[in-house]
Order: structure tokens, then sequence, then C-alpha cells
């Protein structure tokens, strides 16, 4: 058998059932920092690549590293790897799409649920106060800004993909009022199926929401795709949930929806910079549920995602076609599969 190198360009916990199963081809490292000139040093002889977040893999990257055959993202989002360059070299890349889907979707109801029953905020006044009396008028008043119901909420979804889906299949169990949906990318047959009325443009998905959940890969298309303009089409009385990339929305025009009462709140588990600044204005906001980016993260997940990864990855060393290949065009053409 030809020996493959791989390199793991950072090491996480999780993906020590990755290094065990791709040692079944050959040497497995990791890069020791993350710093550009020591991934590409890294990368030099490697055959292929599992790309963490926040280690770009780019043209530059690529021209230091002419043995690559194949480069893996161990999870759906992959917006660190320019696939164009990889394509231009004919060099597949995969994703871990759908290997987390339930634990993010799970995430999102989690946080749904938060909001509309205002969960968190009240934790956090109870934590800070011996008198129980004012924290619980502040909550189950009618003159108070109290909870909502899901059964009369409409529900918008936007990104189809298997996160979204799945979410919409598990909404469906707390039957709000209706769940519709946004995804030019998705049949609108398959969205049905799970429940969900596809809405034809992005505005008047807006314009009908009660609440908002974002499922999107960041992409030039979905960079700030919530922006100001879609933030003044939602009621003051929405809310908007995303666990998908903070790019996705416009952060200063969120902060001003929030500010001004045109957003009732949010949950955010991703942000536009990461870690998120110390003196970020959304730390000081009582309408807005904060996590540090765990949506797809459980402890069974992790070892789905971990185990996934390296099967797509032994599958295209074999000849197959992997699940989560992000650019199919290279696949009938590419290199010499995955090694030399």
């Amino acid at each position: 058998m030809t020996v493959v190198n791989t390199v793991i360009t950072k090491k996480l916990g999780y993906l020590a059932t990755t290094e065990r199963m791709l040692a079944a081809l050959g040497p497995v490292a990791y890069c020791p920092d993350q710093r550009p000139e020591t991934v590409r040093e890294h990368l030099a002889d490697a055959r292929i690549v599992v790309a963490t977040k926040g280690v770009t893999i780019d043209d530059a990257v690529l021209d230091a590293a002419p043995h690559v055959r194949l480069i893996a993202a161990p999870t759906a989002g992959f917006d660190w790897i320019d696939v164009e360059a990889a394509t231009r070299r004919g060099i597949p890349v995969v994703a871990n799409t759908g290997a987390a889907a339930d634990a993010v979707a799970e995430f999102t109801l989690g946080a749904v649920l938060a909001l509309t029953r205002r969960i968190v905020a009240a934790d956090r006044d109870l934590h800070g106060s011996a008198d129980w009396g004012p924290v619980r008028d502040r909550y189950s008043r009618a003159d108070q800004q109290i909870g909502s119901d899901l059964t009369s909420s409409t529900v918008a979804v936007v990104g189809l993909g298997h996160i979204g889906l799945k979410t919409a299949e598990k909404l469906a169990v707390l039957r709000p009022q209706s769940i519709i949906g946004y995804d030019p990318f998705v049949p609108a047959e398959r969205a049905r199926q799970a429940g969900v009325e596809v809405v034809g443009d992005l505005h008047e998905l807006a314009a009908r929401a009660d609440i908002v959940l974002l499922h999107v890969p960041l992409t030039p298309q979905t960079t700030r795709l919530v922006d100001a303009a879609f933030l003044a089409r939602l009621r003051p009385s929405a809310l908007l949930v995303n666990p998908s990339r903070g790019e996705v929305v416009d952060e200063p025009a969120l902060v001003a929806a929030l500010r001004e009462g045109r957003l009732r709140g949010a949950a955010l588990d991703v942000f536009e910079q990461e870690p998120l600044p110390a003196d970020s204005p959304l730390r000081g906001m009582d309408n807005v549920v904060l996590t540090p980016h765990i949506g797809g993260v459980t402890a069974q997940s992790d070892e789905t995602r971990a185990r996934e990864i390296a099967e797509r990855v032994l599958a295209c060393v074999a000849g197959t076609r992997p699940v989560g290949l992000v650019n199919p065009e290279v696949w009938d053409t590419r290199l010499a599969a995955t090694t030399d």
C-alpha cells in the first residue's frame, strides 16, 4: 500500500478518533501551531489535510503543499478553505455536512425556548436577587414583557439543508402556528416533506416571521444576509436565532435594532469576531442570549463527527465518491486518486 501522509491542522480532543482511523493510511501529524508559515511547512509533504476552523487553506498554502490530494473539513462549515483554489488544482474538498445535524437542531430549539419563555433572563435575575416577588412579577405580570407560546408563532427557517430541515422536523413536534422557509437551492418538495412552507422571497419571509432561525453556510452570497433591510422587515416582537456563522448577520445593524426596540431579542452562538470581544455591546444586552459557538458540540456529536470525516476520507482514498463533496466537478478529473 502506498503510504499517505495526513496532517491535521490543529490538535482538537475529539479528532483523536479521526487520527486513529486515518493512521491506517500512514503517518498522521498535527501542526504545532497555526501560524501560516508553520502550516505551510507541515503541509509540504502532506497528501491529505484535515483542515480545522481558523486555519486558512488558500493559494499560498496550497502552493507550498504540492502533494495534497484531498482536503477535509471536520465540520459542516468550510469557509476557511478556498474551494476555488483547491478546484483549480483538481483537489476534492470534503465537508462533514449532516454529521452533527441533530445536535445543532436540538441546540436551536433550546435557544428558541430560552427566548420565547425568557428562561435565561429569568435565571440571571433570580440568581442576582434575594427577593423573589419583583423577579416573578417581571416575568408573570401582563404589563411586563412576559413569554410567548410557540403554538401562536410563525417560525421561519433560513437555509433548508441538513440542519435546517432537521430543525424543522424537530420543531414540528412543538406545533408552532406555522413553519416557513427560504432556500433557493433546495427543492420545494423536499422542504414540504419536512412540514415547511417554502417562501420565494427573503423579505416576505421576514415580514411574516415571529422567530427567524439561521441555518446557512458562510458564502459570499450569505455574508450579511441579515442586514438592516432584512431587520427592518421584522416585527418589533420578532426573535432571531443564529447558530450558523456570525458573518451571516450584520452585527452593528442587529445591535441597533435590539437597542431601539425594533427587535425583541436574539440568541447568538456565533459572531463576526470570535472570541467575542470583551467590549462587544451584545454582552450588556439583557434581551440577548450568548453562547460560545457550541451549537454542534455534544459528547455524542463530537464522536460522530470525528468518525464520519475519517470515513469520508477513507472512502475518497478507496475511489468512492464521498458524502459531503463540496466541489463535485473535480471528482471525475481529480489528480490520480489521493496518492502519488
